[in-house]
C-alpha cells in the first residue's frame, strides 16, 4: 500500500506504469483505514498471485519457476488486463537461460579442477 501525498491510500507505486488510475482504491486516510485497504478486491487478488494466476502460456514455460512470469505490471495489455505474458518474456527467458548456462559451466570447471 502507498499512502500519497493527498493522503489517498493506493496499490503500489509500479501500477502507474499500466494505466491511468490501475494504482486507486478510491480510499483515504481520512475516512478510511488500512483494514479496509487490505480488504479491497483489488488488494486480495494482488495477494493471491501464483502459479495458478499466470497465463496458460506462462504456466507452460520451462523457466516461470524462475521468473514467476515477471513483474505484474508488465503483463498489462489495454483493454484485457493482466493475463499476459510480461512484455520482456523473450528477454526473460533469455536472461534466465543464459545465467543458467554459466552457473553450468562453472560448476562443470570448478568441478574437474577439485578432482
Amino acid at each position: 500500500m502507498v499512502i500519497d501525498t493527498d493522503g489517498s491510500i493506493q496499490r503500489i507505486d509500479s501500477l502507474k506504469t499500466a494505466y491511468a488510475g490501475a494504482p486507486d482504491l478510491e480510499m483515504d486516510i481520512f475516512r478510511n483505514d488500512f483494514e479496509d485497504a487490505l480488504h479491497h478486491p483489488h488488494t486480495v487478488a494482488a495477494q493471491m498471485r501464483g502459479l495458478a494466476t499466470l497465463c496458460d502460456s506462462c504456466r507452460s514455460c520451462p523457466v516461470v519457476g524462475v521468473c514467476g512470469g515477471g513483474r505484474y505490471t508488465d503483463r498489462y495489455v489495454h483493454g484485457a488486463g493482466f493475463d499476459h505474458p510480461s512484455v520482456y518474456c523473450a528477454d526473460l527467458e533469455y536472461l534466465i537461460r543464459h545465467i543458467g548456462d554459466r552457473l553450468q559451466h562453472a560448476v562443470r570447471e570448478e568441478r574437474a579442477h577439485s578432482e
